[in-house]
């Protein structure tokens, strides 16, 4: 489920970035539907239909093309919830493509519906009309899932409606029995984040990981990130970002579920940027990119802008000069302002600062070489 609910790729580089394993070719199909080249769509997804038709579905959904997902998935003789989800999922990013799921939904009558099937179709109605709007479906079911619960639960909490979500979470619990999962304690966490304290969102990962027996995964800490960076205790979310770190080393799995995310990586530049720690916050923002996990656009600009009010115009050119590098096929739209707000031409090679880039990058920023040296400085007071 987290899939359909991730930001738009217009806000983040790496969404689109990251999708070099998916078996379809996303990006070739987003600029030809830019384009209108709908013919030449169909020419490169043809082919891919027999061996991956829920990725074509999902694919063609994504970049707004539900007409088209939908006509492949009538040719599945015996589509599954995958094959319908896949249509449906995708068209939760957008507002204007949520309101086309019940339709879409209505126009597959033989394809199977399944848990995920009625959370995306009550993600839909909460996106659109309000999670009033859904509450009918937990009597629909019988009895009412977790997923469910949990798509509606979440809209409560960000319609700034807590008491309502508590309820359903009481409900849920108390009177269905229903065990909360990891998800629908993110759920909470991630409310308590942005409108709580410290101490509330440690005691619901504490909650999570010793009474419900869950372990909290990136989405867990990157709460607790968020609300020590919105209470100023910036060195403690660094301690937490620096675990989550030093988790995926000693692992040596980069899909374990604690290894970070753009999200990550947002909320710990943006809280080193809120207490202007510039360096550390460019320190941070290399390390994400390096994993291809380019923080959220506003936290890029705020980095840039807060970095060229520093006095570290060069350190912002390069932070612009080198996503526009690493990522040229989807640094565009909105991303492309961030060149004025490191004072490069817009829409020119600017091979100046392209060389600089190249010169710059492999060295460390000055957080980094202070952290480097601050051994060597202790021995040498010894």
């Amino acid at each position: 489920m987290a899939t359909f609910f991730c930001a738009s790729g217009r806000r983040l580089l790496s969404t689109a970035a990251a999708v070099s394993e998916f078996p379809v070719p996303i990006a070739r199909i987003r600029n030809l539907a830019r384009a209108g080249r709908l013919t030449d769509i169909d020419a490169t997804v043809a082919p891919l239909i027999p061996a991956h038709p829920k990725a074509v579905i999902s694919a063609l959904s994504v970049v707004g093309l539900s007409d088209q997902a939908s006509a492949i998935l009538s040719t599945i003789p015996s589509p599954t919830a995958e094959h319908l989800n896949a249509l449906l999922g995708p068209l939760l990013r957008r507002r204007r493509h949520a309101e086309r799921v019940p339709g879409l939904l209505n126009a597959h009558p033989s394809a199977p519906r399944n848990a995920v099937t009625w959370s995306i179709l009550a993600k839909s109605l909460c996106i659109t009309k309000g999670a009033d709007e859904a509450v009918y479906l937990l009597h629909a079911e019988e009895p009412p899932s977790l997923h469910l619960y949990t798509a509606i639960i979440d809209s409560y909490y960000k319609e700034k409606k807590p008491h309502r979500a508590e309820e359903l979470w009481r409900d849920m619990v108390d009177k269905h029995g229903i065990a909360p999962d990891a998800a629908a304690y993110n759920v909470r966490i991630t409310y308590k984040s942005t409108a709580g304290t410290v101490e509330e969102v440690k005691e619901l990962i504490r909650a999570m990981h010793e009474e419900a027996g869950l372990q909290p995964d990136v989405v867990s800490y990157n709460g607790l990130i968020r609300v020590l960076g919105r209470h100023k205790r910036v060195d403690e979310a660094l301690e937490v970002y620096r675990g989550l770190q030093e988790k995926v080393g000693a692992e040596g799995n980069t899909e374990a579920k604690s290894m970070p995310d753009c999200a990550t990586y947002t909320g710990m530049v943006r809280a080193l940027c809120n207490a202007e720690r510039w360096s550390e916050a460019e320190d941070v923002f290399y390390e994400g990119v390096k994993r291809r996990k380019v923080v959220e656009l506003g936290t890029v600009q705020k980095l840039v802008v807060g970095l060229n009010k520093a006095g570290k115009g060069r350190a912002a050119r390069r932070v612009v000069v080198g996503l526009r590098k690493k990522f040229p096929d989807h640094f565009n739209g909105p991303w492309k302002e961030l060149e004025k707000d490191a004072g490069l031409t817009p829409g020119a090679s600017n091979e100046e600062e392209d060389a600089e880039e190249d010169e710059q990058q492999p060295a460390k920023t000055a957080a980094a070489e202070e952290d480097e040296q601050q051994p060597a400085k202790t021995a040498a007071a010894a």
